[in-house]
């Protein structure tokens, strides 16, 4: 049964009654009515034969009678037979109003497999729903079709008829039998023993999003906006919680009947399963269990992608069947995928589903420029525009994304090209390409190595494709280049032009279509498969889950691998090769509606005491003329004098110009030739996207001609040792591997960095250690980005060191390894002046006998990583000593002596054993938080403000826990402090929480 848990829900039923009965309780009598059921067995006919008659309260008559047949029936002696010219049979239709529901089911033999069960309006624009794949077979041939009606919202009783026939879309002989087709005044979802989530309004939010839905239902599409969020409850995860929520997804498939689709947003730092912003949607929506399969195997190879999984659902306490739910762009999927926040960027799809919402209306599709004008923008723009940090990586990504877009140079200078290639070949795997489509397209700008990481999401398994082999592959179809594409189409094909993408893209569909690889993910998989698929099958008995799918799928890359491979190497040596462009005639003649809006972008370039000046760029195919622009939406306060003219858009052409308004200028307003509307659209609040990132100006002016280099030979490169002082960027490329020998010392001054994509070897003696220093304090770092090879530290010093900070490309650490192995032993950091002493993110490390001393801020931050810490100490600490995230770490016979915040902390989901270790004078002797677990033993605490503290800090993930094994807490002002859900095992004795907020003492 349904968890019902819920007392508050009981308060929220009569509101939604009513808003029932308003809605639709008002229904007329005539036709089939409620709770009664038409069956039309072709057995009966009227007395001129012209008529099938039916059973019901009523006489009821089905067209068609000519056509009855006693060839063969599936029940009594006849059915209906249809063929070429006489297509059509079983016809009735009735008055239907808004939102009424029908079961629909018919019989059919045919040799051929075709056959159509309709439901549908005189105007099949309005309304039409058809069904032709069976849910059951008997032993004669015969198969069920069967289909659920939900009329749309903005249907009239008094004017709709609901028409329901069958047809014979062959060009064989079909017969059709035993027609049902029954009334139900609401639909019945199964019952769950699984618990909800709940969600509740109240009458007049339930009101707004019915008449938002009903708005969607007679445009055609969905469009939504920031006015559509509605007040809300949640219950879940035993919790009660504010959320605001709207409608969501384009077409109306997720606003059918009463399982609408819905975007959450959880208020006053509520999660549920750690997700703070999530969709649900019906499972149909995404191919049922294809696009949450699709997600594990992403998941296996660490491609990174939302978290997917299925839930009941009671709407106003009322049950809603099963739901998928899914992430939705935000901060909690970066992290939980193991990578620094950054943000989400995309290419806006408002220009291209207003053209649908155009093409519906139209009933023809009219091309406008939607590609060349979507703006690229952030996912939560507010929070990213006034954060200094997230603005500026915000400001590289949208330049990457632009280079991305008109490919304006390689990917392997735009992308994390390794994780662009493994997403592309798992696509060819799970034929899930929906997400390929330029406006669904996510990108994870990664604030550490500056480039751009592809985010899988809405896949859609395509069926069609499944037993297709060479000519399915997406590299072959973008290079067989044997129709023209669109320019959206080869911004993405332009990747295979590149044969350092093409080759691990190769690679990586070689690994991914192994059957061992796909065998060893399908097992993984298979009792969740098996759980899920026999819940979702309660609700949707048509659902079919193939779990050979993707042995299938990989068989087939395999067969045809080999020919990809040469069919690759003859299209990159083809010189000649150009992309069959095509080209698009932007001749547009009528405006409609908003349309112009969409198509003209401004953005703010730049601001000048009281003015700025702002990039206006046309798009839309006609003159316009710039009138101003305002702070509200409906209103000029800055006008441009007479209006300043701008050319119409023509292909291959940027029209462009600046203007210079005031600074209360979110909105610009003007006119389009031929029309005297005032159209509006925002200006974006950041300079359009032109030049270079700065990780790309720092590479493009890479040399290995430096002084510092003693020599490059071969693959090795050997900086000079003695005393050198490099006021220069040291840029090592990928490649190589860099030596430093005993006795070197460097001393960086002038802003000066070391940056290498290559591992390092830096090999000091204890008598004659390297030394890596900073006199004038101004050093950008020691950095190392994912190298080819584990790196060697052993006797080094760095001193005086700050972070790489340049020109806003910043890193935390004046040490720092990113996706590379690492063993530092005998090292020493004194003095660095940055967030963090090392940093180490996604890596495996081991640090014995190192030395921090005198550090800034935090001496060693270690994210997502795996290691072990021995026998090292801490001293005069100006932040945290030893800060883990996300890691599994061993910290043993270390020493920790003056750390003015934690002496060693586990956060978000860490787990760590520390051992025979010495805390002393810090403020925090130990801490755990958000989901972190520490074993403790053999270790003391001494003189510290609090000994241990436990607590959850991010409410989308949980309470901390501690198990203490012969730990000593010497002189602590407070031995612990412990949240309510957090625990402390104490050499067996268990101390739960009974503290409030603890997180606001300490951040």
């Amino acid at each position: 049964m349904i968890n019902m848990k819920f007392p508050i829900i009981q308060k929220a039923v009569f509101p939604f009654l009513l808003v029932t009965l308003i809605v639709s309780g008002c229904r007329r009598s005539g036709g089939l009515e409620p709770g009664k059921e038409w069956y039309c067995n072709a057995e009966t006919l009227t007395r001129n034969g012209k008529q099938f008659t039916g059973t019901g309260d009523t006489l009821v008559l089905f067209n068609g009678g000519k056509l009855q047949d006693s060839t063969t029936a599936h029940s009594g002696k006849y059915s209906a037979i249809t063929y070429p010219g006489k297509a059509f049979a079983f016809g009735i239709k009735q008055p239907a109003g808004p939102d009424w529901y029908y079961k629909v089911s018919v019989w059919r033999k045919s040799p051929d497999g075709k056959g159509v069960l309709v439901a549908t309006t005189k105007d099949s624009k309005r309304f039409y729903k058809a069904v032709s794949t069976p849910v059951e077979k008997d032993k004669n041939g015969w198969e069920k079709l069967e289909m659920e009606v939900f009329t749309p919202p903005f249907f009239d009783e008094t004017r709709d008829k609901l028409i329901i026939y069958v047809w014979n879309n062959s060009k064989d002989t079909i017969w059709f039998d035993d027609l049902r087709i029954k009334h139900e005044l609401k639909k019945v979802y199964p019952t769950y023993r699984e618990a909800p989530l709940a969600i509740v309004l109240d009458t007049s939010e339930y009101i707004k999003l019915y008449k938002k839905r009903k708005n969607a239902f007679e445009n055609g599409i969905l469009q939504s906006g920031d006015n559509d969020w509605v007040k809300g409850i949640v219950f879940g995860d035993g919790k009660m919680m504010k959320a605001k929520l709207r409608l969501k997804g384009d077409w109306l498939d997720h606003l059918y009947g009463t399982k609408w689709s819905f975007r959450i947003k959880l208020k006053k730092k509520n999660s549920w399963r750690r997700l703070r912003v999530f969709s649900i949607q019906t499972p149909a929506a995404r191919d049922y269990l294809m696009e949450w399969s699709s997600h594990r195997f992403y998941e296996s190879r660490d491609i990174l992608t939302t978290r997917y999984g299925f839930v009941p659902v009671l709407f106003n306490n009322e049950s809603r069947g099963m739901y998928a739910y899914e992430e939705h762009f935000v901060k909690q999927l970066i992290e939980s995928r193991n990578r620094r926040e950054g943000p989400i960027v995309k290419f806006s799809e408002d220009a291209f589903w207003q053209m649908q919402k155009v093409a519906i209306k139209l009933h023809k599709w009219i091309t406008y420029p939607y590609f060349e004008t979507a703006v690229i923008e952030p996912f939560s723009q507010g929070k990213t525009m006034k954060s200094p940090t997230l603005r500026n990586e915000f400001l590289q990504a949208r330049i990457l994304m632009y280079q991305y877009k008109y490919h304006l140079r390689p990917p392997g200078d735009i992308f994390d090209l390794e994780k662009l290639a493994k997403y592309y070949a798992m696509l060819d795997l799970t034929l899930a390409r929906h997400g390929m489509a330029w406006h669904n397209q996510r990108f994870y700008y990664n604030p550490v190595l500056c480039k751009l990481e592809p985010i899988a999401y809405d896949g859609y398994t395509d069926h069609s494709h499944e037993n297709r082999g060479l000519e399915d592959n997406y590299m072959y179809t973008a290079l067989r280049n044997d129709t023209p594409a669109t320019q959206e189409q080869i911004m993405t094909y332009s990747l295979f032009r590149d044969s350092a993408f093409v080759s691990l893209y190769l690679n990586y569909l070689e690994q991914f279509s192994r059957k061992s690889f796909v065998d060893s993910v399908t097992l993984a998989l298979r009792p969740e498969t098996r759980k899920y698929d026999s819940l979702l099958k309660m609700e949707f008995p048509q659902m079919e889950y193939d779990e050979d799918f993707y042995r299938k799928s990989a068989r087939k890359i395999r067969e045809y691998l080999p020919k990809l491979r040469k069919f690759a190497a003859a299209k990159l040596a083809d010189t000649a090769f150009r992309f069959n462009i095509k080209e698009n005639d932007y001749s547009i003649k009528d405006i409609f509606e908003n349309t112009p809006g969409f198509y003209v972008n401004a953005y703010l370039q730049r601001t000048e005491g009281d003015s700025s000046v702002i990039r206006v760029e046309n798009y839309y195919p006609k003159k316009i003329a710039l009138l101003g622009t305002g702070y509200k939406k409906k209103m000029i306060d800055f006008h441009f004098g007479k209006g300043k003219p701008m050319p119409a858009f023509r292909v291959n052409t940027t029209v462009a110009d600046s203007v210079v308004a005031d600074t209360n200028n979110r909105y610009l307003f003007f006119m389009v030739d031929g029309s005297l509307e005032t159209f509006v659209t925002p200006v974006h609040p950041w300079p359009a996207p032109a030049g270079t990132t700065t990780r790309q100006k720092i590479f493009q002016n890479a040399t290995l001609d430096l002084p510092v280099i003693e020599k490059v030979s071969g693959k090795n490169i050997y900086i000079k040792t003695g005393s050198s002082v490099v006021d220069y960027p040291v840029v090592i490329p990928r490649g190589y591997r860099v030596y430093f020998k005993p006795g070197t010392h460097l001393d960086f001054v002038k802003k000066a960095f070391f940056l290498s994509l290559s591992p390092v070897t830096v090999r000091g003696t204890a008598g004659n250690p390297v030394t890596i220093t900073s006199s004038d304090f101004s050093a950008n770092g020691f950095t190392v980005l994912q190298p080819k090879g584990k790196s060697e530290l052993a006797h080094v010093r760095f001193e005086n060191f700050n972070t790489l900070n340049y020109d806003n490309w910043i890193i935390t650490g004046a040490v720092t390894f990113y996706e590379a192995d690492v063993s530092l032993n005998n090292v020493t950091l004194y003095r660095n002046q940055c967030e963090d002493a090392v940093n180490l993110v996604r890596c495996n490390f081991t640090m014995d006998n190192c030395t921090f001393d005198y550090t800034y801020s935090d001496a060693f931050d270690s994210d997502f990583s795996r290691g072990t810490v021995n026998n090292t100490t801490f001293s005069n600490i100006g932040n945290d000593a030893i800060d883990f995230s996300g890691s599994y770490i061993k910290v043993l016979n270390t020493k920790v002596k003056g750390a003015q915040d934690k002496g060693v902390s586990g956060g978000e989901d860490s787990h760590l054993v520390i051992e025979n270790c010495d805390i002393e004078g810090a403020n925090i002797g130990l801490a755990s938080k958000d989901l972190s677990g520490l074993k403790v033993s053999n270790t003391l605490v001494k003189d510290c403000n609090y000994g241990a503290v436990l607590l959850q800090k991010k409410p989308e993930y949980g309470p901390a826990s501690m198990e203490l094994n012969m730990v000593r807490f010497v002189r602590p002002k407070t031995k612990w402090l412990i949240e309510k859900g957090s625990y402390i095992n104490n050499n067996g004795n268990i101390i739960k929480g009974d503290k409030e907020k603890v997180a606001k003492l300490f951040y």
